[in-house]
């Protein structure tokens, strides 16, 4: 092992580099038997009766001395050892040259005796092996012990005094690597029935059934159940009308699934810092809906469940370093796949129960620690985005639904492009609610359709003007129903209406057929179906060309329906939109409530068909915990990608508002529960 570099005449210079490396050869456990495998290595190439040898001797006394001051300063840590030392190790030292070493210098660089070829060992070792049997053997163990393989050396001296052991040996270790290769892939096997258990959701009967087809292959449910109980953080409470669990407990459960997920040796490759330098970045948000009321009594007879408040929060990704590197991307960042519950309640929702949400849960984030995992170090970053416009005028004490949150403009100002506005940018963190944004432009273009036959906005029509926009109503609505198999504007059972967001998707995808049945400029839908493409896409916006492109839509819409303000969405993405894009923490298109939104008919669907009707209690633990095995981490990262459902290409005019140096590096799929239903 030579790592000298060419000196002056006497002398040969080594970086302490080269020392530490030579230290890193050894298979020592302790920091102090490296030092003295390094001495002896070095100290190797002076013969006994060499007069430099001393003065060699003396000069690795001071560098041994040196080292360990360094490597207590780094407190016994190798990665912090080289990070502290950097300029250091470069330093180099010189050591007097002695005839062997000159001699070994010349001609062929030498090796070390593991780079040799399997010829060159038995050559080398043919004097070695002339000696006696019991000699080597007992020189091999004395060698395993000086350099602290204890437990190598028993077993040398064992096997010296009894060889046909060996064979015991030999078995005992194939045995465990057996045992332990078929406890992993049992697990394995365990944790894929209950995926398949998840996926397609199955209840315990109906999986009973499948098993009964091969009881061999299956496990029974009793595992399962076992399994499931890893999928769940520690409930906090859970009473008639909530369930909860605590933030800090979710998002430590969460990240404890997520690296079981990433596996070992993704984590393996990463130095000692960059383990403590991880950071997940999640958003989180509430929303209220309609459920069915069920037969079971509250105790409280105020109580109703007529309707749930619950909140949410989605992991989207984890980084790492200085630089943020990203070693997890939700790959499907609008699904509810990894929409994790904070909370859901039996309450209406309105302004005084979202404030009420909003200071609880962000006093948990605020008080949030760091989670820690053996050496892995993850800080959590929360964003509040997975909100709608109820939500966000709640939060921002916004009364009136025809102002804007962000900049303050009403109705009357919409449509006056000359007035700037300046925006509120703590009102920013929301972003632009795109699920809502999605059905709010598709009910922009509708509402002003109806209106073409009179060209006037909702004040003062006549009678005969009111039965003129409803004939074209219905006329739209038929033209939809007949041409596209749309149901349009027409209310649902018990909550709602048919303008969801498959409705709106397919609106806009067929824009020229939409433009033709509404009446409506052609060119203007398509732009607005260009913008939402854009800021769904879930790539990073060149935000000047998506505000000029905002621009430009805002004053054709002006100049072509100026009779007709703006919806408060339309005004919100066309105006201020590219400010908020602009502080956006990720691509804006990854913050989308649609996960929440999507999650609100899951409860519906457990409380019906994977609970326990005998108990209101009962029934809220089998929901939130089935709103949790749906969205663990481990579990959904199991899903294959070729079941994935392919979004359409992007076109030119969206690819042009992207950032260049983004559009070939992230690809994420914005999956959506209607979608995947």
């Amino acid at each position: 092992m030579d790592c000298t570099q060419s000196g002056s005449s006497g002398m040969r210079v080594l970086t302490r580099n080269d020392l530490f490396t030579i230290m890193e050869h050894s298979n020592a456990s302790t920091f102090n038997e490296k030092l003295e495998f390094m001495e002896l290595e070095l100290l190797h190439q002076y013969s006994e009766g060499d007069p430099n040898i001393a003065e060699a001797k003396h000069k690795l006394s001071i560098i041994r001395h040196q080292f360990k001051q360094k490597w207590s300063a780094a407190r016994n840590t190798k990665a912090r050892f080289l990070d502290m030392n950097k300029e250091w190790l470069k330093g180099t030292i010189s050591l007097p040259k002695s005839s062997t070493y000159l001699r070994l210098n010349t001609g062929r660089p030498q090796k070390s005796f593991s780079e040799l070829s399997e010829r060159s060992k038995r050559r080398k070792t043919e004097e070695l092996r002339t000696s006696d049997l019991h000699e080597l053997a007992y020189a091999t163990q004395m060698k395993l012990r000086k350099t602290g393989e204890v437990e190598a050396s028993k077993i040398v001296k064992v096997l010296t005094r009894s060889p046909l052991k060996a064979k015991q040996y030999s078995a005992a270790i194939k045995e465990k690597t057996a045992e332990q290769q078929k406890e992993v892939s049992t697990k394995l096997a365990h944790l894929r029935s209950l995926f398949m258990f998840v996926e397609a959701g199955l209840t315990q009967a109906q999986y009973e059934v499948v098993r009964d087809t091969n009881p061999d292959f299956y496990p029974c449910y009793s595992i399962l159940k076992k399994l499931k109980k890893e999928c769940y953080p520690e409930i906090h409470s859970i009473t008639e009308t909530c369930a909860e669990v605590r933030v800090q407990s979710l998002m430590d459960h969460t990240i404890k699934r997520l690296l079981l997920h990433l596996g070992e040796e993704v984590l393996e490759q990463l130095t000692e810092s960059e383990k403590q330098s991880f950071v997940l970045i999640s958003k989180w948000g509430c929303d209220g809906s309609q459920q069915t009321q069920y037969k079971m009594k509250f105790e409280n007879e105020t109580d109703s469940d007529a309707n749930i408040f619950q909140s949410s929060v989605v992991p989207l990704q984890l980084v790492y370093g200085k630089k943020k590197k990203i070693i997890w991307q939700n790959p499907t960042p609008s699904s509810p796949r990894y929409c994790r519950p904070i909370r859901i309640r039996y309450v209406k929702e309105n302004t005084d129960v979202t404030n009420e949400e909003i200071e609880y849960v962000e006093t948990q984030i605020k008080e949030l620690s760091k989670t820690k995992i053996d050496e892995i170090s993850i800080k959590h970053k929360i964003v509040f985005t997975m909100v709608d416009g109820k939500v966000c005028n709640a939060a921002t004490h916004t009364k009136s639904t025809m102002r804007c949150y962000i900049c303050g403009a009403t109705s009357s100002d919409f449509n006056d492009l000359t007035k700037e506005r300046p925006c509120n940018t703590e009102n920013m963190r929301f972003g632009l609610s795109l699920l809502h944004a999605r059905i709010r432009f598709f009910e922009s273009i509708l509402h002003v359709a109806y209106k073409l036959p009179v060209m006037k906005w909702r004040a003062r029509l006549t009678a005969e003007e009111k039965k003129l926009v409803e004939t074209r109503k219905k006329e739209i609505q038929t033209k939809f129903r007949e041409e596209l198999g749309l149901l349009v504007d027409i209310p649902k059972a018990n909550f709602g209406n048919t303008n969801d967001g498959n409705t709106s998707r397919r609106f806009f995808e067929e824009y020229e057929k939409s433009a033709e049945i509404t009446g409506i400029d052609q060119n203007l839908i398509y732009r607005l179906k260009v913008i939402l493409d854009t800021m769904c896409c879930g790539i990073k916006i060149d935000t000047q060309k998506f505000e000029i492109y905002c621009k430009e839509t805002a004053e054709l819409y002006v100049s072509l329906y100026n009779f007709h303000p703006m919806s408060l969405t339309l005004h919100k993405v066309l105006r201020p939109g590219s400010a908020v894009i602009k502080e956006a923490i990720l691509p804006i298109g990854q913050l989308s409530e649609e996960a929440a939104e999507a999650r609100n008919k899951h409860i519906r669907a457990f409380r019906l068909n994977y609970s326990r009707k005998f108990s209101r209690v009962a029934c809220n633990t089998d929901v939130i915990n089935r709103l949790l095995l749906t969205s663990d981490p481990l579990l959904t990262g199991m899903r294959n990608a070729k079941h994935k459902r392919k979004r359409n290409p992007l076109s030119a005019d969206t690819m042009n508002l992207l950032e260049e140096n983004d559009i070939f590096n992230i690809s994420i799929e914005n999956d959506s529960e209607d979608d995947e239903n």
